[in-house]
């Protein structure tokens, strides 16, 4: 049976449209592998702080690195269920990491350069055990090659016992502990949550690598083309 040309470019053109929709976004940096015992620290910038309700604006900051530049369009953390299912908004903050401590001021996690995106929850399962994955999509962010912070704390209210907490990793650290600042007042004090044992907190970071493209040939004689 014979088949057109043009039904042969058809088929192809949409196979390699298929392949690309599958690929996806590339991972950047993946710290996705949450702890199943509901363990971790509250993150999140309630409307007020307050010692009547517990209240507070609580940034809990990881350090990732990039080989290349990187253009990062999802940024993703891993809390237990409660009052972060309904949020739709968080604060995220990426800044470059100079040392094994953040020396911004609680204030540029509230504000500028802080961004307010938006969120969305789904339910991630391990087994017998789940977590909340909350997401910030359609992000637009480029970055050159090197070592940031990256903070994306929920907007909401500490609710009721139990309260969401952002979980910890169930492997080692890589590079430096995560630390984290109360923005309830204007202050530098980052700490670590849960001194002594100093986790790295659950972060998964998408988009895509920027890598150099090798340059042309000029057409010169001899020329051998770079790979």
């Amino acid at each position: 049976m014979l088949v057109h040309r043009s039904s042969l470019i058809a088929a192809a053109s949409a196979l390699l449209l298929s392949m690309a929709s599958a690929v996806g976004a590339e991972v950047l940096w993946d710290q996705s592998n949450w702890n199943t015992i509901n363990d971790g620290s509250v993150d999140e910038s309630a409307n007020s702080c307050s010692q009547v309700s517990g209240n507070t604006k609580v940034h809990i900051a990881n350090d990732v690195h990039f080989d290349t530049s990187v253009h990062i369009t999802t940024v993703r953390i891993y809390e237990t269920d409660g009052n972060v299912q309904a949020a739709t908004q968080a604060l995220l903050w990426i800044a470059p990491k100079t040392g094994p401590l953040p020396t911004a001021s609680s204030d540029q996690l509230e504000a500028a350069p802080a961004t307010v995106v938006s969120i969305a929850s789904v339910t991630e399962t391990n087994g017998a055990f789940h977590c909340q994955r909350v997401s910030a999509t359609g992000l637009d962010i480029e970055l050159p090659a090197g070592d940031y912070w990256v903070s994306l704390t929920p907007k909401h209210n500490l609710g009721i016992f139990p309260y969401t907490v952002h979980l910890y990793t169930s492997g080692p650290v890589i590079g430096d502990p995560s630390p984290a600042i109360v923005a309830c007042t204007v202050n530098s004090n980052w700490v670590y949550p849960l001194d002594p044992n100093r986790p790295d907190y659950s972060m998964k970071i998408e988009g895509e690598f920027h890598v150099p493209t090798a340059p042309l040939p000029t057409g010169l004689r001899d020329e051998v083309p770079s790979p």
